[in-house]
């Protein structure tokens, strides 16, 4: 059973939780994540991409429930401060309209704090969208609500053998190719919701194999390399946004 699947069988309570695992996940974990998902079932992804919440989202939350939030343990406005360590001091005063209540202890937290690691910036980050997450679920705020899918995002009708389309909610192919005995074979190609290319390759009884290519939403590539039984294997090419290269070995999906 593919891990989507696994999750698609809780369904709401499944989907949440998987949309909450993913807010907290980082760097490589979470695109592998994310590449997965997005080829196994690109429909439900997109409902999940809908739902992601990122530290930009609380901070466009109404200020009473950033108060909520800052208010809900004691450690809150020192995990807060890392949030924008670093940061210009015009961001920081524009934190005196957004949160005046707190205000006064920020700055003190802030001249207490003598480094932030980029890895703590971004865990601070993550726990303030975990506490936000929290409390809207136990209805102390509003904010960060739900849009949940239907019902048959869930229960996704079966492909057909032969040629197939897989689309997205608004008409747009996600994804194209041949369905033999219940399972992917040949030439597939996957497409972003804007209708660019994301990703082309060969599968095998279901699994991706041979040369794949990864593209950005601009079109540009992002990777290229091959599969052997639906795990990255060997050197792969992978650019960055800004066109820089790098060379990385894989051994059965894993960074070597």
């Amino acid at each position: 059973m593919s891990m989507l699947e696994r999750i698609k069988r809780k369904q709401f309570d499944g989907f949440k939780d998987f949309v909450q695992s993913l807010e907290i996940t980082t760097g490589v974990a979470r695109q592998q994540i994310f590449t997965a998902g997005i080829l196994e079932d690109p429909l439900y992804m997109s409902w999940i991409i809908k739902n992601l919440k990122t530290f930009e989202d609380f901070m466009n939350l109404p200020s009473g429930e950033i108060d909520a939030v800052l208010s809900h343990q004691r450690q809150m406005i020192g995990v807060f401060v890392k949030c924008f360590w670093g940061e210009a001091p015009e961001k920081i005063t524009s934190l005196e309209t957004l949160t005046p209540k707190f205000m006064s202890e920020i700055k003190d937290e802030l001249s207490y704090l003598a480094s932030v690691t980029p890895a703590e910036k971004e865990g601070a980050k993550n726990y303030m969208i975990k506490t936000t997450r929290k409390l809207m679920n136990d209805e102390f705020i509003n904010g960060f609500r739900w849009s949940l899918p239907p019902m048959e995002v869930f229960y996704p009708p079966s492909l057909k053998n032969g040629l197939n389309e897989i689309l997205f909610e608004s008409g747009i192919v996600a994804a194209k190719g041949t369905i033999e005995a219940g399972k992917r074979v040949g030439l597939w190609q996957h497409y972003y919701d804007n209708g660019s290319l994301l990703a082309f390759g060969d599968y095998y009884n279901g699994l991706k194999v041979g040369e794949w290519t990864f593209n950005f939403p601009n079109g540009k590539t992002k990777g290229q390399g091959k599969y052997l039984a639906d795990e990255k294997q060997g050197l792969w090419k992978e650019w960055d946004r800004s066109g820089e290269l790098h060379e990385v070995v894989y051994s059965l999906g894993a960074r070597v």
